[in-house]
């Protein structure tokens, strides 16, 4: 069985528009234990307006949950972190505690306007300025961003996450060679479930896709080794 860390999900429960009951992200975390899942890092969104609940409450409802599921015998780590919507307000929001990075250390994932253009280059540069490592969620979505700019976040010091249902083909095969092809040139870093309670994780399934149509040690690379030597050590 492969060895899975899926550092981008929405399985806390009744924080955002993820998973709505204990029971829900139980069944979630059960399954993905069983496709070799080992480590979930939960990151609820964070957005002005609609997802912005006070930071020292979900790091409550993270540790009651994280005990609850303890409780339950499930040998999954969970970790916290936050999916953050890139306004003006993310560089004081982050220097002022109001969001989360990923478990506390200097990597912080970050996502973006998918049906405008949004100045995601502007964004990278500034909060690697500031010490941070931004990971971008579900690259594919930005279809504004091609593999150049791919090619130029990377040099600016940003990571690169996909969801597993694009690399297993649900957005079409267009998509998933551009995805297959960016791991192949190591331009993306993670793939991760994304998972909400309508969306499925996948995560063994694009393991094994990976595995196949480029090698083995890519697949352990941005499933498991990539998160293990940075996210959460």
């Amino acid at each position: 069985m492969c060895k899975i860390i899926d550092i981008h999900s929405h399985i806390l429960p009744n924080v955002d528009d993820g998973s709505d009951s204990f029971d829900t992200s139980l069944a979630i975390l059960k399954k993905q234990q069983l496709k070799g899942v080992e480590k979930v890092i939960l990151t609820p969104h964070y957005k002005h307006g609609s997802y912005n609940i006070p930071i020292n409450e979900l790091q409550e409802k993270f540790r009651d949950f994280k005990n609850k599921v303890k409780e339950k015998g499930l040998n999954v780590e969970l970790f916290l972190g936050q999916e953050i919507f890139c306004d003006d307000d993310i560089y004081d929001n982050l220097k002022n505690g109001v969001v989360s990075t990923i478990n506390n250390t200097k990597y912080v994932l970050v996502e973006f306007n998918i049906f405008r253009s949004s100045p995601i280059l502007e964004y990278v540069r500034n909060l690697t300025s500031l010490g941070y490592v931004p990971i971008i969620a579900h690259v594919e979505r930005y279809l504004y961003l091609d593999a150049e700019s791919l090619i130029d976040l990377k040099q600016m010091g940003a990571l690169i996450q996909a969801n597993a249902e694009s690399v297993i083909g649900h957005n079409g095969k267009k998509m998933q060679d551009y995805l297959l092809e960016g791991i192949a040139k190591g331009l993306i870093d993670f793939v991760a479930s994304d998972i909400h309670t309508k969306r499925q994780t996948k995560l063994y399934k694009a393991y094994k896709i990976v595995e196949k149509y480029i090698c083995e040690e890519a697949a352990r690379a941005v499933f498991y080794e990539n998160a293990e030597r940075s996210l959460i050590n």
